[in-house]
């Protein structure tokens, strides 16, 4: 998975390890999901921190995303899994785990709180 080494353009965030393939595989099959993964316009991310969406302009740079643009989100049962595959156990929080694993580097939000994951969100969800 692509590892984009770029910070949220509203909360400063930084997200080094994407985590792409915590999107559930229904959306990865979304034409749009290569899009995303290759950090080219036409697809958005909910950020992990604050939960703005965060799209990409042709050099792969963070830019706010076109009204349209299929909107992905992490799987909360993906990023579990992945949790237990850090060493972490089931009662260590999301947001603790990401802390010390993944999302190490918060801006004005602490990573996962109160995220809206794929499984709240419409499946054919479009940044509005």
């Amino acid at each position: 998975m692509p590892y984009w080494r770029i910070y949220c353009l509203f909360c400063h965030g930084y997200i080094s390890d994407a985590l792409l393939e915590c999107i559930p595989s229904a959306k990865q099959a979304h034409p749009a999901f290569v899009l995303l993964f290759n950090a080219k316009p036409g697809a958005a991310l909910a950020c992990p921190y604050c939960k703005h969406l965060i799209g990409f302009n042709d050099a792969g740079q963070p830019r706010s995303p076109e009204p349209g643009w299929p909107v992905f989100r992490y799987g909360r049962a993906a990023l579990e899994q992945k949790k237990q595959d850090d060493g972490e156990t089931s009662a260590t929080s999301l947001t603790d785990w990401a802390l010390r694993h993944r999302f190490t580097q918060p801006g004005t939000h602490q990573p996962l709180t109160d995220y809206s994951y794929a499984e709240q969100a419409p499946p054919d969800e479009v940044v509005p």
